[in-house]
C-alpha cells in the first residue's frame, strides 16, 4: 500500500455540510459509501449555478480510488437510504443524485411536475393524479392551489391522517386567499392550528381520536400510507 506523504505546502479544501459530519456519519458503516459520498461533495462543490447535481458515471471517472461504477451505485443508493442525497431518475440519462436539502426537494418536485427541466435533458413524465379519482379536498387543492402530483398527493394524504379534512379545505382556502399558493403555506398553516390553537378552540389533542375516520372511511384506500 502506497505511503502517503503528507499534505503540500498549497491545496484545497472540500466543503462538507456540517450535519453529515454531525448526524450522518455517525449511521455510516460501509467505508465505499463514505468514499463515494465525500467524492459526491468534491463534485458537487465545484460546480456553477443552480440546481447542481453529480451522477454516479463523473464519480467514475473523478475518483483516484478502485471504485467500479457498479460499486458505486450501490454506495450512491446506500447514501439514498440515509437521506444524504435524492435520485432523480431520466429518461434515457443515468440516475442524478442531489443533496438532500429544502432548496432541492422543491427543485425536484418542480421538475417532476414540468414547471422545471434540466438543460439538454428529457425527464421521465410524470402522470398527474386525476382529481375525480380522488377525496374532495384534493379537488378544491387543485382549484384552488394548482396541479397535483404524486408528492403533492403524498403530503395530501398525510395531511388527512393527521387534520381533520374541514381543517384542511380551509386551510386551503386561507392560503389561496393570500395569493400563497403553495403546500409549504398550507402545511405551516395546519401545523401552527395544531400546535397553537384555532379561534374555535380545536388544539392537535382533540384531533387525534378522530383520526381513524380519514382512514376507515370512504376514502381509506387513499389516505391509508
Amino acid at each position: 500500500m502506497k505511503r502517503f506523504d503528507g499534505f503540500p505546502e498549497r491545496f484545497e479544501f472540500v466543503a462538507i455540510p456540517r450535519p453529515f459530519l454531525s448526524q450522518v456519519m455517525p449511521l455510516i458503516d460501509n467505508l465505499d459509501e463514505l468514499k463515494v459520498i465525500l467524492e459526491f461533495f468534491n463534485l458537487l462543490y465545484q460546480k456553477k449555478g443552480s440546481p447542481v447535481y453529480v451522477s454516479a458515471t463523473e464519480i467514475a471517472s473523478n475518483t483516484s480510488s478502485s471504485l467500479d461504477l457498479e460499486l458505486i451505485v450501490g454506495s450512491l443508493e446506500r447514501a439514498v437510504g440515509h437521506d444524504i442525497i435524492i435520485p432523480l431518475k431520466y429518461a434515457e440519462h443515468e440516475t442524478l443524485y442531489f443533496l438532500n436539502d429544502e432548496h432541492n426537494r422543491r427543485v425536484i418536485a418542480r421538475i417532476k411536475c414540468g414547471e422545471l427541466q434540466l438543460p439538454g435533458i428529457s425527464a421521465l413524465p410524470v402522470s398527474p393524479v386525476k382529481p375525480t379519482d380522488l377525496p374532495d379536498v384534493f379537488n378544491i387543492y387543485e382549484q384552488n392551489i394548482g396541479l397535483i402530483t404524486p408528492i403533492i398527493a403524498d403530503e395530501l394524504k398525510e395531511a388527512l391522517r393527521l387534520y381533520p379534512e374541514v381543517w384542511l379545505k380551509e386551510a386551503i382556502g386561507e392560503a389561496a386567499r393570500l395569493n400563497k399558493r403553495n403546500w409549504r403555506y398550507i402545511n405551516k398553516i395546519l401545523d401552527n392550528w395544531a400546535t397553537q390553537g384555532r379561534n374555535d378552540g380545536t388544539y392537535q389533542r382533540d384531533i387525534t381520536a378522530g383520526a381513524d375516520k380519514y382512514v376507515k372511511g370512504k376514502y381509506g384506500r387513499f389516505v391509508q400510507r
